[in-house]
């Protein structure tokens, strides 16, 4: 059983990938969500960043389809998505083997300088691609950004995203993510 707080970031979750409403999440929202990555970055679509996006993106989309996809019509509902998430990603083992990947990719991605840490600006180009309303941005990159110094690593960004998808403790930074939850 999932918490309050858990269903409400499942949720956030949700929204961000059904970016046009239709109450689905479908395959073309996994790549309408890279698309906008790569635009917000200005990387091209052969780009090796972009490769591994579209790759792992993939992978997800297969993980998901077979673990939350119960009626097997290549769309979640919101219902499906937090039943499976619930089981697959917070309860099960599902995270670092099929969700993991693709996070790291869009982090990459974001670190367009490739030092290994990520920007206030390069996490609001990703942040706006993820539909996070602008004033949650910076509430989202000062909660993350513990030591203050104006830059979040990758893997500080990876922890981040960990207890944002299936945290349970609700004083975790990684709540904040995509801002309020």
């Amino acid at each position: 059983m999932a918490t309050e707080m858990q269903l409400r970031k499942l949720d956030k979750a949700f929204s961000h990938l059904d970016a046009d409403g239709s109450g689905f999440v479908e395959r073309q929202d996994l790549n309408n969500l890279g698309v906008r990555l790569l635009a917000n970055f200005g990387t091209a679509h052969d780009a090796p960043k972009a490769q591994r996006i579209a790759e792992d993106f993939a992978l997800f989309w297969q993980e998901l389809a077979k673990a939350l996809d119960v009626d097997q019509d290549e769309r979640l509902t919101r219902q499906e998505w937090r039943q499976g998430m619930t089981s697959a990603f917070v309860h099960g083992d599902a995270f670092d083997r099929s969700f993991r990947p693709g996070a790291l990719a869009v982090l990459r991605l974001a670190d367009t300088d490739d030092d290994g840490r990520v920007s206030r600006d390069e996490f609001a180009a990703m942040q706006r691609a993820f539909g996070t309303p602008a004033g949650e941005i910076n509430l989202a990159f000062d909660r993350l950004d513990a030591d203050e110094d104006g830059y979040l690593t990758i893997d500080e960004l990876m922890v981040g995203v960990r207890q944002f998808y299936i945290g349970a403790d609700e004083t975790a930074p990684g709540n904040w993510f995509f801002g309020t939850v």
